[in-house]
């Protein structure tokens, strides 16, 4: 247990010493992160994937918010998860990954529980279990019918 204690001490204290302590880590903002828009509005890029109808590289003001973005991305599809999007923040933001439920903000939640979104953010719209399910009874379906075609080919010999 002294051994344990006494490497964590020793790795904090380099990690210290070497200026990657936490209380270092601030936003990196550089201006190639931003563009000016055609209303001269500031934009940054984001990244959507997964479950959004049109899912891509976006260009959105800055200050958005991550139920903006999912909009500008045509909107969530049937068999999204709004209450597991993932937002992965550039490096050098905190946290890394943030996991938000949507739904709960859609069935009245307050406005400023939303994330607001910076420079090279990416979100994830996971799939919903539906679609799970979809897929497996469409696969049943198939093997009902390739079994029937044999049976029935089987039966006339």
């Amino acid at each position: 247990m002294k051994t344990l204690l006494r490497s964590l001490y020793l790795i904090l204290s380099f990690a210290v010493t070497a200026g990657i302590g936490i209380s270092q880590q601030q936003p990196d903002f550089k201006k190639d992160n931003f563009y000016l828009g055609q209303n001269q509005q500031l934009e940054i890029e984001i990244h959507v994937w997964g479950e959004v109808n049109t899912p891509g590289v976006y260009r959105v003001p800055d200050g958005s918010t991550v139920l903006d973005v999912i909009s500008k991305a045509g909107g969530p599809t049937q068999y999204a998860a709004l209450g597991r999007v993932k937002i992965s923040h550039a490096l050098g933001q905190m946290p890394r990954t943030q996991k938000i439920n949507l739904d709960k903000y859609l069935n009245k939640e307050r406005a400023d529980s939303l994330v607001v979104m910076r420079p090279g953010d990416a979100v994830m719209v996971p799939r919903n279990a539906r679609f799970f399910w979809k897929d497996a009874i469409s696969f049943v379906a198939d093997l009902a019918v390739i079994a029937n075609v044999y049976y029935l080919i089987s039966r006339n010999r």
